[in-house]
């Protein structure tokens, strides 16, 4: 493990690719930055914030940024974009939802936020991914392997090539 992941736990830059082993904190840091977004909130909007992608699976090799949902009602949207750029988020624009990234003082991403409207397909996907590599331990493992096997092909296919392995498992 290199000097830098044993430093931060979260932080990736821009144009690189690493993965590392799950870290005990990932999931406090998700609390806290919930807990930070919902206090930047109207106490009038409501919202659900789920931790998804790698980081929310205990025991699963992960890229050192955290994967955040948010679903809110569409006439709402307008208001929590706002808030989310007030706590520095930049807004990436629609990307698997409404995508937006933090970003540490050195710009290293930290998170990827995702904002969706009710009910979003792909919100509901995610979601369910998440809790079926948490319920399956040999399902997570082989995803690990495959991701650590796309690590050595271009960039640009590590994404794509993770697909489908998460279509066959959604459909079971």
């Amino acid at each position: 493990m290199s000097d830098e992941a044993r430093e931060k736990p979260l932080g990736l830059r821009d144009g690189t690719l690493r993965l590392m082993p799950h870290q005990s904190d990932w999931s406090d840091l998700y609390e806290r930055e919930a807990a930070r977004i919902r206090q930047a909130l109207s106490s009038d909007v409501s919202v659900q914030i789920h931790h998804i992608g790698s980081t929310s699976v205990e025991g699963l090799a992960a890229k050192p940024v955290l994967d955040i949902a948010l679903c809110v009602p569409s006439n709402d949207e307008p208001q929590v974009a706002d808030a989310l750029i007030s706590l520095s988020y930049i807004d990436r624009g629609e990307r698997s939802g409404r995508h937006f990234i933090l970003e540490d003082c050195a710009g290293v991403r930290t998170h990827n936020l995702h904002l969706y409207g009710p009910d979003d397909e792909r919100m509901v996907k995610q979601i369910a991914f998440r809790d079926a590599l948490r319920r399956d331990p040999q399902a997570r493992d082989e995803y690990a392997q495959l991701k650590v096997s796309l690590l050595g092909g271009a960039r640009g296919d590590y994404a794509p090539g993770k697909t489908g392995f998460i279509t066959e498992l959604l459909e079971k």
